[in-house]
């Protein structure tokens, strides 16, 4: 679908597994691929292009120096259902769809993937999904993997897997907000254009996810957060990501001028355009770069040359950022925050700092932070001084470096590659025609069912309704007999000749306010009270 260009990338590195194997691949996309490859036919819809490409020119950088959100929600609902509507109505997806071609499986984006699952019901095939995005949770839940709000941080806030009351407050209202939305969105907007376009007999869209064969989750523990996942699900981050090889020779020239100081990596992605961030901005890294013994390199987009820029500084409208992550000169890594980003710098062992700027760049800069490899910096209150410092932190203290060392050894260290294993599963998935078995009943229950929160009701309730009676029942009156009763030297003496219940034996109850007593019995009284 939509999207970044970076949802891509595990997309494309799963067709580079796949078609050597001899599967064929059709790929839809708004971002043509940069390689080809017999067996791989790419279709991008030429209108579809156009509106992502427009939609998607952002001020991110500016909206959030402003303290303004970079995206809004309700744009982010309006780029659902008309980039949906957008791409179906396009002739080549309808040619496609016409064509009465065949598939086997489809493979979809797990992140916001309502639309496309028009084309399971469509095809009527098995479907996985690669979730893209590692701390987006709403496909693994309707599948009916456990996300509870206690331990999972919304995806769109600085939070981590260890929260405070408040924290923890705040992240349940964020998830619920935004779970209340997508469903708006989804049954209201969503919904109709899929039906309009497949049929008004295609099942609620929510109905189809909850099916799903596989889940190949852009995650892992040493870079995202430990989490419990059923059997169709299996973790793939760094699926992409590679060793370095040598460098283009302007680019090592340029490297080897830094000397022993070696040089730094500045890169805002590819959904965040460098080339659109405000002046100022742009005025005030130049003057940081400037005073830096490190050389520079920058991924710029922009056509224009900037008169501005120091001898130490080398710009690239596109850099291959792999390669200079594993070169053994760099020093540092600047970076927006974006997941793929973030694993390539533990991959390749870099310390990094960071310059969230929207959707899931907060929380991977707070996971990075905490795993202690990374600074992270507020663009709404960044300052030279405070870049400055934070570069040469990152670059001067040894323990950025080794925990980002100590992240990449339990990275690397796995039984097989990310890739061996999509491409094993998705394999799997066809061996098995779908592979049902792996699939839980949880992915048909709702919240209610599935948190037990009907039977909490029923005990709750069923303890109210009968507590008062237990209360009733235990609460007995003690009556005894007496024989006979004598004041002995002050002392009112009872003689008791037959047993007492217990239930709430309070012996001054049922004698004389005041009088200092004595009980005597014809037996020990343990045997007269009878439990």
């Amino acid at each position: 679908m939509g999207g970044t260009k970076s949802h891509k990338i595990p997309f494309w590195e799963l067709a580079r597994g796949l078609i050597p194997r001899g599967h064929n691949i059709t790929f839809i996309s708004a971002f043509p691929s940069d390689f080809l490859m017999a067996g791989l036919e790419e279709i991008t819809p030429t209108s579809f292009v156009f509106y992502v490409k427009n939609f998607t020119n952002w001020d991110l950088v500016g909206a959030k120096i402003r303290g303004e959100e970079p995206v809004h929600p309700f744009d982010m609902v309006r780029y659902a259902y008309e980039a949906c509507d957008v791409l179906l109505s396009d002739p080549e997806t309808k040619d496609l769809l016409y064509s009465q071609q065949n598939f086997d499986l489809l493979v979809l984006d797990g992140a916001y993937p309502e639309c496309a699952l028009g084309f399971v019901s469509h095809y009527n095939v098995p479907f996985m999904y690669i979730n893209t995005v590692g701390f987006y949770t709403g496909s693994l839940s309707l599948a009916g993997n456990p996300a509870p709000y206690s331990v999972t941080p919304f995806l769109a806030r600085p939070f981590t897997d260890s929260m405070s009351l408040m924290q923890r407050t705040m992240n349940t209202l964020w998830h619920i907000f935004a779970n209340t939305l997508h469903s708006f969105m989804v049954k209201n907007l969503v919904q109709p254009v899929v039906r309009k376009h497949f049929g008004y007999d295609v099942p609620l869209v929510y109905d189809i996810s909850r099916n799903v064969s596989f889940i190949l989750q852009n995650a892992h523990a040493t870079v995202t957060y430990p989490r419990p996942y059923l059997p169709n699900v299996a973790e793939i981050a760094c699926i992409h990501c590679k060793k370095a090889k040598a460098l283009p020779d302007d680019l090592e020239d340029f490297i080897k001028g830094s000397g022993d100081a070696g040089f730094i990596y500045f890169s805002m992605g590819s959904s965040v355009k460098a080339a659109n961030m405000p002046e100022y901005l742009r005025r005030m890294l130049m003057r940081v770069f400037r005073q830096l013994p490190q050389r520079v390199l920058w991924k710029y987009e922009a056509d224009e040359e900037m008169a501005d820029v120091p001898t130490n500084v080398k710009l690239g409208r596109w850099l291959p950022q792999q390669d200079i992550l594993g070169h053994p000169k760099i020093r540092a890594f600047v970076t927006h925050g974006g997941l793929l980003s973030m694993f390539e710098t533990v991959y390749h062992g870099v310390p990094v700092v960071s310059l969230p700027v929207f959707c899931d760049h907060d929380s991977n800069a707070a996971k990075a932070e905490i795993d202690g490899y990374a600074l992270k910096l507020d663009l709404s209150t960044i300052t030279a001084e405070s870049l400055l410092w934070a570069i040469k932190k990152v670059i001067h203290d040894p323990k950025y470096k080794e925990d980002v060392k100590r992240r990449q050894v339990l990275l690397r260290d796995q039984k097989e590659t990310p890739l061996e294993r999509a491409v094993y599963w998705t394999e799997y998935v066809l061996r098995h025609k779908g592979a049902t078995h792996l699939q839980s009943p949880a992915k048909n229950m709702g919240i209610i069912q599935y948190y037990v929160l009907d039977v909490a009701f029923i005990i709750f309730c069923s303890t109210f309704l009968i507590w008062p009676g237990c209360i009733k029942r235990c609460q007995v009156v003690v009556k005894v007999n007496i024989m006979s009763t004598d004041l002995i030297g002050g002392y009112l003496t009872f003689y008791l000749n037959q047993p007492i219940k217990w239930a709430d034996f309070r012996l001054n109850a049922l004698l004389a306010d005041t009088m200092l007593t004595k009980l005597y019995t014809t037996k020990p009284l343990g045997q007269f009270i009878e439990r």
